[in-house]
């Protein structure tokens, strides 16, 4: 069972609602977020690939990563890697790559805005536009889900 259920706001997504692409991004991220950078690469290099996401990803993925652990960060809700549920947090994430892919990097840049403090925000998008071109040069392209809103009514 996920001891992370029923915490936060969740999406109105479910993890089997994902892309194959998406779902490996965001059980990579919640790996990371449990195990670190060491404890996670392997199984984070097995996820990827299944869904034809190149290993060349995994570099930017673990400076975004990285991003979060600078002292003033702000944490982002993130699940366990069973979690069936989506957080709020989680799209957030997986929007802003999408966004970041589509050519508005500043969408990707507000939804970070609420956890990193600047340099790191701007690491992070950096970081992200490394991502984004590797999965466009893969031909992957994640959808936009638009958590914006969820997120604004959370902070209401």
């Amino acid at each position: 069972m996920c001891e992370t259920v029923g915490e936060g706001r969740p999406s109105p997504w479910r993890v089997s609602d994902l892309t194959a692409p998406e779902r490996a991004l965001l059980t990579g991220v919640r790996q990371w977020f449990r195990a670190g950078t060491a404890g996670a690469m392997a199984s984070m290099r097995i996820g990827l690939n299944v869904a034809g996401v190149p290993n060349t990803a995994l570099l930017p993925l673990f400076a975004l990563l990285g991003t979060f652990a600078v002292a003033n960060a702000r944490k982002p809700e993130i699940r366990c890697p069973a979690c069936t549920r989506v957080s709020a947090d989680e799209a957030a994430l997986l929007d802003s790559l999408a966004a970041i892919q589509g050519g508005e990097a500043e969408v990707a840049a507000q939804l970070f805005d609420r956890w990193l403090p600047l340099v790191a925000l701007c690491m992070a998008t950096d970081a992200m536009r490394e991502l984004a071109g590797i999965l466009d040069t893969a031909r992957i392209y994640l959808p936009r889900r638009r958590p914006a809103r969820l997120l604004a009514m959370a902070a209401e």
